[in-house]
């Protein structure tokens, strides 16, 4: 079953409009729904019952109708973009969903982004071929999806700073205890996988989030903090080369040397040979 809000309002017409200063006296009745986007001034919108305020980068909603009195300030400038417009399948859910007639609750980015909208929209109802007639509700149906898009993201924008918060505690502990693991373990055998299944989560997850949230890989981690260990190890002068080596973590000596001089750029001998005279 098609959704009613992907049906095409039919736009009776749309344009910028100064209001003539009989509306903001008497209460009328339209036969459509009227769209305004108020680009200057401020409104008090009068119904029978009840009344509203709206002012710059708002929308105002009046269903078809419905008695209303649009009360301005006739001394300063007071001017909308204003639609006239049908959709029976979907208007009255539209307004349900935004909660009333007036959209007050959209960020400045989300106002621009209307406004560009509709100023196309604008440029678009000056031509007059069937195409253009179209194209002008197709992009007055896409306004009125922002705006349910946009209140949607506000409304839902605390729930997903409080997820992202937590996220970011998650990974920030999953690291830290991956840098305790390997400070207390790094002189044995260590994989992803055993990290992964040491905190109970995959290795894909822990690899994606320690790149993501170090800035390099676990095993350069890994060997970075081995290496370290290994120059503090040389400089002491009490192990040979091939004891450092299996005391960081490698069983091959060879291997460690190689390692060890793509890291510092230079062989463990050479380092060994930078510690300081013993004093006597």
């Amino acid at each position: 079953m098609t959704d009613p809000l992907a049906v095409i309002p039919t736009l009776r017409s749309f344009g910028i409009c100064l209001f003539d200063d009989i509306w903001r006296k008497r209460f009328h009745v339209n036969a459509h729904w009227e769209f305004h986007f108020i680009r200057h001034g401020r409104l008090e919108l009068h119904f029978e019952k009840s009344h509203f305020h709206a002012g710059p980068g708002d929308l105002v909603l009046v269903p078809a109708e419905t008695l209303h009195c649009d009360q301005f300030d006739s001394s300063g400038e007071f001017e909308v973009y204003m639609a006239s417009f049908d959709w029976p399948q979907a208007a009255d859910a539209f307004y349900k969903a935004v909660g009333g007639p007036v959209v007050s609750k959209l960020t400045e980015t989300q106002r621009a982004d209307l406004r560009l909208q509709l100023d196309l929209l604008y440029n678009d109802n000056q031509a007059e071929t069937d195409y253009d007639q179209l194209l002008s509700q197709a992009r007055f149906h896409a306004v009125l999806l922002l705006v349910l898009k946009y209140l949607a993201l506000n409304q839902a924008a605390p729930a997903i700073r409080e997820q992202q918060q937590n996220r970011q505690k998650r990974n920030q502990w999953l690291i830290k205890e991956v840098k305790n693991y390997i400070s207390k373990h790094y002189a044995q055998p260590l994989s992803l996988e055993m990290l992964a299944e040491f905190l109970s989560v995959s290795p894909f997850f822990l690899s994606r989030v320690f790149n993501s949230e170090s800035g390099f890989s676990l095993s350069e981690y890994l060997t970075m903090v081995r290496m370290n260990q290994a120059k503090t190890l040389l400089l002491d002068g009490r192990m040979n080369v091939s004891e450092i080596a299996d005391a960081v973590g490698y069983e091959d000596s060879g291997y460690f040397s190689k390692v060890f001089k793509r890291h510092f750029g230079c062989s463990p001998s050479s380092m060994s040979c930078k510690r300081p005279p013993a004093h006597t």
